[in-house]
């Protein structure tokens, strides 16, 4: 028996309302837990952005696998405003317990929330996701970038900090082509580059069956493009009318005879905050007074919005991930894309052409794609099965083959 390692998981929260960034840290748990146990190894892992903040131990039951954790703190506070906040002792308290873990770590992975590698979403969040890297190099440890979008990088400062960090890999994971392209074309001393996927495709679930008197349609509605993003001005650049289109399909939809349409959340929050699809589906719900119109339960994790959206026999969504759910169940969905992270999965990795893209399309062409779609959805089911038995089977492998390569197993 090799001795016990130390394995740091960031940027991997589990108490979370974004259900789709809680479907990759759980699953990578779940991964890592899988190459432990091949290799006969014994290991502790510690998650920093977990969000319990009680340095405890936590159980995560994923299927039919209990895999514990450990809630840590970072050796500094995020910000010197949080800082300020707590008292200097606590602080100090904290940066120590982090100090310690951090040096007796051998490993260190980051899987990024799954696309915050980039400036989209603004330079403080690129720097919360990127400072990990900086982290790892302080303390002199391997790390390794996990499947995840890499890019865009509108601002040059931050591309740079990016470049390095990459660079300075053991391994960078990119889980679309175009990640795949960038890291080839930007950071060309990186030689451990590789396509993988997105690991929420190997989320487990057990579907939950419907009324089969009826077909049954998912809609996942974002609250984020709902309001128009963080700067509710259009943050995307969309080109067509998302409240509209919403209201569009739903009213297709409920014109059809023998159909069930069902409001999907995969993001939600107890407050009405720009980050919560429940309180928008609700509105929604509540506006149409349908007995065909149906408010998804509120589900607690990102396993259960899995085990409902495969109880669908169609879907669309805003959410990559409330997307990646219903493919990797099997079911005819329609991604509907707001940014190159949808493009470089489902139409570059996946080669599926059922996509819509919000940034180029107009309401009309996109009511049409998704009509057609709904037309074809046997043929959508043929050719998702198809890539689920190849491209991510394989992709699967490869993951498992470099994490155990990773850790020197």
């Amino acid at each position: 028996m090799i001795k016990s390692i130390n394995v740091i998981l960031a940027n991997a929260p589990v108490k979370n309302g974004n259900r789709g960034c809680v479907a990759l840290s759980i699953t990578m748990m779940s991964l890592i837990d899988e190459v432990m146990n091949n290799a006969g190894v014994q290991y502790r892992l510690f998650l920093p952005d977990s969000q319990f903040g009680d340095q405890k131990k936590h159980e995560c039951k994923i299927g039919n696998n209990v895999i514990i954790f450990e809630d840590c703190y970072y050796p500094k506070g995020i910000s010197y405003k949080e800082n300020l906040k707590i008292a200097l002792k606590v602080v100090a308290e904290r940066e120590n317990k982090g100090r310690k873990i951090f040096k007796s770590s051998d490993y260190i992975l980051d899987i990024g929330q799954g696309d915050s590698f980039a400036d989209i979403y603004g330079e403080y969040r690129f720097k919360m996701i990127d400072r990990i890297h900086h982290l790892a190099r302080k303390y002199n440890k391997p790390y390794c970038i996990l499947p995840q979008t890499i890019g865009p990088f509108k601002d040059r400062l931050i591309a740079q900090q990016a470049h390095d960090s990459i660079a300075k890999a053991s391994y960078c994971m990119a889980r679309d082509k175009q990640s795949y392209a960038y890291v080839l074309r930007n950071v060309p001393e990186q030689k451990n580059i590789a396509e993988y996927i997105d690991v929420a495709f190997f989320l487990p679930y057990e579907k939950i069956k419907q009324d089969s008197k009826f077909t049954h349609i998912g809609l996942n509605v974002s609250s984020l493009l709902w309001y128009g993003g963080y700067s509710q001005n259009n943050q995307f650049g969309l080109k067509c009318d998302y409240k509209k289109l919403i209201k569009e399909i739903i009213d297709y939809f409920l014109s059809l005879e023998h159909i069930k349409v069902h409001l999907i959340s995969h993001v939600v929050g107890a407050e009405r905050t720009i980050e919560n699809d429940y309180a928008v589906s609700y509105d929604l719900w509540r506006s149409y007074n349908s007995q065909n119109l149906i408010l998804a339960p509120l589900a607690l994790s990102p396993i259960d919005i899995k085990d409902y959206i495969a109880g669908m026999d169609f879907f669309m969504g805003a959410r990559m991930h409330a997307t990646i759910g219903a493919f990797s169940s099997g079911v005819p969905v329609v991604p509907m894309a707001y940014s190159r992270k949808f493009n470089g999965l489902f139409v570059d990795t996946l080669q599926y052409d059922a996509m819509v893209d919000m940034k180029t399309d107009v309401d009309d062409i996109i009511l049409s794609k998704v009509k057609i779609a709904f037309q074809n959805r046997e043929i959508l089911k043929q050719t998702i099965e198809q890539r689920m038995n190849g491209i991510v089977a394989e992709r699967r492998k490869l993951l498992v083959r470099d994490l155990t390569n990773f850790f020197k197993l």
